[in-house]
C-alpha cells in the first residue's frame, strides 16, 4: 500500500473532520446539559439545526456546484474557466451573505419593537437575540461553503479538513467556557460568530495561496454563472428534500412532546447524523474523481462505483454493529442512570435507519459526478418522501419519538431496493432485480438484528450479511483495492 495514496488521505482527513468534533461534544454533553438546563439545551440544539438547514437552502446547491465545475475545469487544464467559475461563486456566495445579513437586522428590528410572539409562548428559554446572532453566522458560513467547495474541488480534502476542524474546536471551546460562566444563548452565538469569521478569513487566505494568479473581480460571467446555477439547482433540490426528510422530526418532537424530550431526540439524531457524514466522507472524493475522471478518455468510473460502493457499505455496516452492541453500557457512563433511558431508544432505531440509508451514499456521490442530475434527484424524492410520508403515518398512530423512527425505517426498507433496482438498471445494466436483492441483504440482517434484540438472533443474522457481503460486495471483479491506494 503507498503511504502517500492521495485517495486514502482524502478518506482520512475527511472521516476526522467528520468524527472528531462529534466525539469531543459528546464527551461535553453532560456538561452542556446540566450547565444550560434539559430545555434550553434542546432550543440551542434547535437552533444549531436551524443554522444547518438554512445554509443549505440558501446557498441554492452551490456547495456540489462550485466542486464539480473546479474539479471539470482542472480535468480539463482551463485556467480561464478554473477563474471565471472562482469569481462568479465568490460574487453570487458575497450577495446571499448580503441578503442574510440584511434579514438579520430586520429580524432584530422585529424581534424589538414586538414584546410577544405567540409562536415561542411554549419555549420559555427562546432568546430572540440569539436567533438574530445565528442568521448572522448564516451569513458568514456561505464564505465558509465557498472555501471549503474550492479545496474539495482541487481534491485538497486535508485543507478542508484542517480548517473545519479548526472552527469547530475554538467555537466549541468558547462555548464551554460561556456555558460554565453562566452566560445564555445569545452570548454561545456571539462567540461563534467572531471565530467563524476570524477562519473564514484564514481559509480565504488559503484558498487564494492555493489557486495559482486568482484575484477576485466582480465582474459578472453569464456563461459560468448560468452553469453554477443550472448543476446547483438540482443538488438544491436534492438538500431541499433532504432537510424536510432529516430534520422535521426534529421539529414535531419539539413543538408536540417538548424541548426537554427533544434535546435527548435531537442529540440521538446528531450522533447517528454525524456517523453517516463519517460514512460518507469516506468516499465524498467521489464526486470531485468521477466529474474530473469524466473528462479523461477511458475514465474508468464505474471501477470507481463498484469500490467505493463495497468500501463504504462494508466499512459503515460493521461501525454500525459495534455502535450497537457498545453504546448502551458507554451511554449510561457518558450520560448517567438518570438520562441515559432517555436517548436508549432513540439512539437503536437511529442505528437500524442508519443501516438502511448509508446505501444511498454513493448513487448520489457517483450519478451527481457524471452529471445525472434529474435522475438521482428522482431517486432522492421517491425514497425521502416516502420516509416523510411514514414519519407522519406512524406518529399519526402513536405520537411517539419511537413511532417516527419506526416510520422512517419501515419506508427505508420498502424504498430504497426501488432505487437501487433503478440505478442497477441505468448503471450497471447486469441483471437489475438480482442485483438489488442481494445488495440488500446485509443491511436487512443489519436491521434485524437491531430490531429483534436477541443473542441468537443478532449472531445468525450478523454472519449472514457478512457472508453475502463478502461474496457480493468484494468480489474481485467489483472491488479495486488498489484504486483505494492511487
Amino acid at each position: 500500500m503507498k503511504i502517500n495514496s492521495r485517495n486514502l488521505k482524502n478518506s482520512g482527513w475527511s472521516m476526522v473532520n467528520i468524527l472528531l468534533y462529534p466525539v469531543a461534544f459528546m464527551g461535553l454533553t453532560p456538561l452542556f446539559i446540566n450547565g444550560m438546563g434539559e430545555s434550553r439545551f434542546g432550543i440551542w440544539m434547535l437552533l444549531n439545526s436551524y443554522v444547518y438547514i438554512a445554509v443549505h437552502i440558501i446557498s441554492f446547491g452551490f456547495s456540489n456546484s462550485i466542486t464539480a465545475h473546479v474539479a471539470e475545469a482542472l480535468g480539463r487544464d482551463d485556467r480561464v474557466k478554473l477563474f471565471a467559475y472562482l469569481n462568479s461563486s465568490a460574487r453570487i456566495i458575497s450577495i446571499l451573505a448580503l441578503a442574510t445579513s440584511l434579514l438579520a437586522l430586520l429580524a432584530f428590528l422585529a424581534f424589538h419593537s414586538f414584546h410577544s410572539f405567540p409562536a415561542f409562548a411554549a419555549f420559555p428559554a427562546f432568546d430572540p437575540n440569539a436567533v438574530i446572532l445565528a442568521t448572522l453566522l448564516i451569513a458568514v458560513k456561505f464564505h465558509e461553503l465557498l472555501f471549503q467547495s474550492v479545496f474539495k474541488g482541487f481534491e485538497r480534502f486535508d485543507l478542508a479538513g484542517q480548517y473545519n476542524i479548526l472552527n469547530k474546536f475554538l467555537v466549541l471551546g468558547a462555548q464551554l467556557a460561556l456555558v460554565l460562566a453562566g452566560y445564555g444563548l445569545a452570548a454561545l452565538f456571539l462567540w461563534s460568530l467572531v471565530i467563524n469569521f476570524t477562519v473564514v478569513v484564514i481559509q480565504g487566505l488559503a484558498m487564494h495561496r492555493l489557486v495559482r494568479g486568482f484575484r477576485f473581480r466582480w465582474k459578472r460571467h453569464p456563461a459560468e454563472s448560468r452553469d453554477l446555477f443550472e448543476f446547483g439547482f438540482w443538488t438544491w433540490v436534492q438538500t431541499v428534500i433532504s432537510v424536510a426528510a432529516y430534520q422535521a422530526d426534529r421539529f414535531i418532537v419539539a413543538f408536540v412532546l417538548g424541548p426537554a424530550v427533544a434535546g435527548y431526540y435531537i442529540l440521538a439524531s446528531t450522533i447517528a447524523n454525524h456517523m453517516h457524514m463519517a460514512f460518507g466522507a469516506m468516499a465524498s472524493w467521489l464526486f470531485p474523481k468521477v466529474a474530473r475522471e469524466k473528462q479523461t478518455p477511458g475514465g474508468e468510473t464505474l471501477a470507481w462505483f463498484h469500490t467505493l460502493r463495497g468500501f463504504t457499505t462494508g466499512v459503515s455496516l460493521a461501525a454500525i454493529l459495534v455502535a450497537y452492541l457498545a453504546y448502551r453500557p458507554f451511554f449510561s457512563i457518558w450520560l448517567g442512570p438518570d438520562n441515559f433511558p432517555k436517548i436508549d431508544s432513540f439512539f437503536a432505531l437511529f442505528l437500524a435507519y442508519e443501516a438502511m440509508l448509508i446505501l444511498s451514499i454513493i448513487p448520489q456521490f457517483y450519478l451527481n459526478g457524471m452529471r445525472m442530475l434529474k435522475f438521482i434527484t428522482g431517486l432522492e424524492l421517491m425514497y425521502k418522501t416516502g420516509i416523510l410520508a411514514g414519519m407522519f403515518i406512524a406518529f399519526t398512530i402513536s405520537p411517539t419519538g419511537e413511532s417516527l423512527l419506526l416510520g422512517q425505517i419501515a419506508a427505508l426498507v420498502l424504498f430504497m431496493p426501488v432505487e437501487f433496482f433503478l440505478v442497477n438498471r441505468k448503471v450497471l445494466r447486469d441483471n437489475p432485480l438480482s442485483e438489488t436483492i442481494t445488495t440488500m441483504i446485509p443491511s436487512l440482517c443489519v436491521v434485524g438484528l437491531i430490531l429483534a434484540g436477541m443473542p441468537l438472533v443478532t449472531a445468525g443474522l450478523a454472519i449472514t450479511g457478512a457472508v453475502v457481503f463478502r461474496l457480493y460486495y468484494l468480489r474481485p471483479s467489483r472491488f479495486k483495492f488498489k484504486m483505494l491506494t492511487a
